[in-house]
């Protein structure tokens, strides 16, 4: 839709009544007379957020103070030009207001939502695309290999069927002529039909093997991956909140630098906050597609597998027996019918992916969680500090009068 499309709807009264206006809407609020915090205001050369998260390079749009040591982080720096710069990424979140019809879709089919919500998140932490795009890359991963698993395991049981077909032909003919009788011919066929049941088997429990192997591994690296940026949010935060207290002696003099100081620490350690929680959001949202993918998939197994079954035993039945070998060729027919029967059965019931493959090894229960933040007890605790302090600052100076 357009912007052309958009309606306004009536600001309320608070602080940031009017942010949900700009010069798109078209009308409403006197931008002049009200004008948009920082970040809100409209910006014509907007970028369309990407749905698919890439890894950024530079220096502004780097995750700044992640793996860093904290005190040389650009967030603590006194620099005007660094704290105008990490302002603006907490712009990005804060005073961006949320498209309600985002400007990037057209007339026809609305985004997914998880599109939807990818590119809204991309828009306002991009700070954090790195970890983002690694995180989409696992979720990716995850449904190719599931995808080759099914698809592999469908494969292997054709094969094994093809293989009992065959050897159901080759028990009367070529068998019986190198044993000596149509019995001996199918008794090494059985037998031959059994070892290559065996084979399927062994094959199947290999591969199923690697497969749970490689998910565990890539989900064991992406966990290491998120317990290491979390906890190097939740430094930068606790660092945060304790800079603002730690600044009392160097501005006893100058009580509204230190109020402006203290202010964008606040902002920052609620930005960092806010970090944390979308991340934990867009893993969530990430391993929901995963959940769907593998619902979807099996129901394709579901499909895929008694077709292969009903394929495979029509192409059977429909072998006819040589002269003179009917019998002999008929028992060997029925006994490569059961065993397709019998992989078709396995084939889908076992070596289905194990959702603790995933959820196991993620280790979500050693992440830092954005609640244990408690971002707003904190933000809380620290205006009541103040609220003492100011409060004891009087009642002495009362008393010295």
């Amino acid at each position: 839709m357009s912007h052309d499309d958009h309606h306004p709807a009536p600001a309320g009264d608070g602080g940031h009544g009017g942010q949900g206006f700009d010069q798109r809407l078209g009308g409403g609020l006197d931008a002049h007379a009200n004008p948009p915090p920082a970040g809100a205001a409209d910006l014509h050369e907007r970028a369309v957020p990407t749905a698919t998260p890439t890894r950024r390079s530079g220096p502004l749009r780097n995750p700044e103070g992640i793996l860093n040591p904290i005190q040389d982080s650009e967030y603590f720096s006194e620099d005007p030009e660094a704290i105008e710069r990490v302002s603006a990424h907490i712009d990005e979140y804060f005073n961006q207001p949320l498209d309600i019809f985002p400007f990037w879709e057209t007339e026809g089919k609305p985004d997914r939502f998880h599109v939807l919500f990818a590119r809204q998140i991309e828009e306002r932490f991009p700070v954090d695309s790195d970890l983002r795009a690694d995180i989409y890359a696992y979720g990716r991963r995850v449904f190719d290999a599931l995808r080759v698993h099914v698809l592999v395991k469908r494969l292997n049981q054709a094969l094994a069927m093809a293989a009992f077909g065959v050897l159901a032909v080759l028990g009367p003919t070529w068998f019986s002529r190198w044993t000596g009788t149509d019995m001996a011919g199918a008794g090494l066929a059985a037998g031959a039909m059994l070892v290559a049941f065996g084979l399927w088997w062994g094959v199947q429990q290999i591969l199923f093997i690697q497969y749970r192997f490689r998910l565990e591994n890539d989900s064991y690296q992406l966990s290491r991956e998120i317990v290491q940026r979390t906890r190097e949010l939740q430094n930068l935060f606790t660092s945060g909140r304790a800079m603002a207290d730690q600044a009392e002696t160097r501005y006893q003099q100058d009580g509204k630098a230190w109020g402006q100081r203290a202010l964008y620490l606040t902002r920052l350690t609620m930005w960092l906050g806010a970090r944390m929680e979308y991340l934990e959001k867009y893993v969530q949202m990430e391993l929901w597609r995963v959940r769907r993918e593998r619902y979807w998939m099996r129901w394709l197994a579901r499909i895929l597998t008694p077709l292969v079954f009903v394929g495979g035993a029509i192409a059977i039945a429909l072998e006819t027996a040589p002269p003179g070998h009917d019998v002999a060729f008929r028992g060997l027919q029925a006994l490569a019918v059961l065993l397709s029967a019998v992989v078709a059965l396995l084939s889908y019931f076992r070596w289905q992916t194990p959702t603790s493959a995933v959820q196991d090894k993620l280790g979500v229960e050693n992440w830092v969680r954005y609640a244990s933040l408690d971002v707003d007890n904190a933000v809380a605790d620290q205006v009541r500090r103040d609220k003492e302090r100011l409060v004891e600052y009087r009642a002495l100076t009362r008393g010295g009068r």
